[in-house]
């Protein structure tokens, strides 16, 4: 898309005075095609071209105009004569005018150049060639030795009457700027009807060149021409009324023929914006929307072009990738809620629609079909002897309020809380002398024979039991509704003094790491068996308060005997 905004503002539009209209009437530039319409010519030709060497005088200048070809004159006293063939002018001009363009070189060297005595002579006839009129010669410096290139500034100008031989010429030696005679007129009125030209040039020496090119007859007429002032603005590049092509911001000036056939000088304030380009990546999901507004369906390259802050086209590279949204079917089974894949939660069945982002960062249509089951919830009370083995597989071995979580026929959670009491027996005795005692007060006592297969003792139901012969003899405790039977004790001294132990204890009871025995004499053998009667400690205790560790011991019920002499006491502690 090209858009060209152009904002004309004709300003004015004036007659100027009369302006010279000029027509090339006949024209001779040396070169092997000569330029038309070509002025022809005889006579002796040196032509030379390109442009003079470092070492000339002045150095590397055209030779001829530009560094085209042009006629030269070197090292000819005589001088080198060309005649222009007669030209017939046409009627209706108000005057004619012959310019050539001249310069003076030393091609050799670097110093030197024509002197006073070398020259172009230009004369011209207005009879068909019979007779002609020397008018206006051009010498080389009245000090000898000057140079000037076709950029010099001075003009050798003269009008064809009074008709007699006018000189220019330089003052000074040396390489001329501004009095070399660059360009070189005659001036004749529009009456002339005809018009022969010739030039001779004198060149005395080898460093006196004389360089002539683009010799030119015109024809003028005055014309009433008018000006107008326009401003545009434009995109790229702008197109004059006369068909100039502007590509950059600027003044111009422009010319076309006006309705009286005279010049229209148009002077163009001329804004030229450009055209910009960028490049942009972009992904998108199914279809992209470039910034002009085209839909785009597919990945790939594409030009898209829009208007820049300027007006002018801004076309953008685009990169693009479009991927692709995606859908799916997911069944689901809940227990009573259920969190979409997207994050919002739902605690009713049923059929619901989800998007989310797929691996693409498009949306991902996800259809779940959800199965949505309750969990439930039961109590119960339950009162235990030591322990309790609750339904999901836990020990508890302390009364309290226990919530245990099963799977119930639906596959959901089925909580059941337990109030729990956990009561427990005092199986601790005490042997002082030949007298077992039962630890535990206000229970149900029946006291065994380890030696008889733990066989009942007849009669033996109270707290305490003298034995008639040594032995190992236990005690079966019922209380608190629980019934358990204290370690054996081996009785050894039936008939020997006794000596109390009434005031060993052991605490805390139940305990988690460790407990301590109080009142423990001092030397007395401490023994510490499990549930299967294997020893886990022994030692000899060295004050009254001993600190038993069963840190690393597993959870169960132990044993303690504390024996001192003849006597033992023997308690059961309980590690949670």
């Amino acid at each position: 898309m090209k858009k060209l905004l152009l904002f004309p503002a004709l300003l004015f539009a004036t007659a100027l005075s009369a302006q010279l209209n000029i027509d090339t009437l006949a024209f001779q530039d040396f070169e092997v095609a000569p330029a038309a319409p070509a002025w022809t010519f005889t006579g002796p030709v040196i032509y030379n071209s390109g442009f003079s060497g470092v070492n000339a005088t002045p150095s590397v200048s055209p030779i001829g105009i530009g560094g085209s070809r042009a006629w030269e004159t070197t090292t000819n006293s005589g001088g080198l004569v060309l005649d222009f063939a007669n030209t017939v002018i046409p009627a209706g001009y108000d005057s004619i005018r012959v310019r050539f363009k001249l310069a003076a070189m030393n091609l050799n060297g670097t110093s030197g150049g024509p002197d006073n005595l070398d020259y172009v002579l230009a004369a011209y006839s207005t009879d068909g060639g019979n007779t002609y009129t020397n008018r206006l010669r051009i010498r080389g410096a009245v000090n000898d030795n000057c140079s000037w290139a076709y950029s010099a500034t001075a003009v050798g100008q003269v009008y064809y009457q009074p008709a007699t031989e006018q000189m220019f010429q330089p003052i000074t030696t040396g390489l001329q700027t501004t009095l070399g005679y660059s360009t070189c007129e005659i001036v004749f009125p529009g009456t002339v009807t005809q018009i022969a030209f010739r030039i001779t040039g004198r060149s005395s020496s080898s460093s006196d060149t004389w360089l002539v090119d683009n010799l030119v007859l015109t024809g003028e007429n005055n014309c009433s021409n008018t000006t107008s002032t326009m401003s545009t603005t434009t995109c790229g590049a702008y197109t004059s009324p006369s068909g100039n092509v502007f590509t950059s911001s600027g003044t111009y000036l422009d010319t076309i023929t006006n309705s009286t056939g005279c010049d229209s000088v148009i002077t163009i304030n001329l804004t030229v914006n450009n055209a910009t380009t960028s490049t942009m990546s972009a992904s998108a999901c199914n279809s992209y929307t470039s910034p002009s507004g085209n839909v785009i369906t597919a990945s790939g390259t594409y030009l898209d072009t829009i208007a820049n802050a300027l007006g002018c086209d801004s076309v953008i590279t685009i990169n693009l990738t479009v991927n692709s949204s995606t859908s799916s079917f997911l069944p689901a089974v809940a227990c009573a809620s259920y969190t979409l894949p997207g994050g919002t939660v739902v605690s009713v069945g049923g059929v619901y629609m989800d998007t989310i982002m797929n691996a693409a960062g498009c949306d991902s249509v996800i259809t779940v079909s959800l199965n949505l089951n309750q969990p439930s919830a039961t109590s119960q009370s339950i009162t235990a002897c030591d322990s309790y083995f609750s339904p999901a597989g836990n020990t508890y071995t302390a009364s309290g309020t226990y919530m245990d979580t099963l799977l119930n026929v639906t596959g959901c959670d089925s909580v059941i809380t337990t109030t729990l009491v956990i009561n427990t027996v005092n199986t601790g005795t005490t042997l002082v002398g030949a007298t077992l005692s039962a630890n535990a007060n206000g229970a149900t006592y029946q006291w065994i024979d380890c030696n008889n297969g733990n066989a009942p003792i007849a009669g033996e139901t109270n707290q305490t039991y003298s034995p008639a012969v040594n032995g190992n003899y236990a005690v079966i405790v019922t209380e608190n509704s629980c019934t358990d039977t204290s370690a054996c004790v081996n009785v050894l001294s039936v008939g020997l003094s006794e000596v109390a132990l009434q005031d060993v204890s052991v605490y805390p009871n139940p305990f988690t790491e460790t407990f301590i025995i109080e009142n423990c004499p001092v030397n007395s053998k401490v023994i510490v068996t499990d549930a299967q009667g294997n020893v886990v400690l022994s030692t000899t205790s060295n004050s009254t308060r001993v600190q038993i560790d069963l840190s690393h011991n597993a959870a169960g019920i132990y044993f303690v005997e504390v024996i001192f002499g003849d006597q033992t006491l023997r308690n059961k502690a309980v590690k949670l």
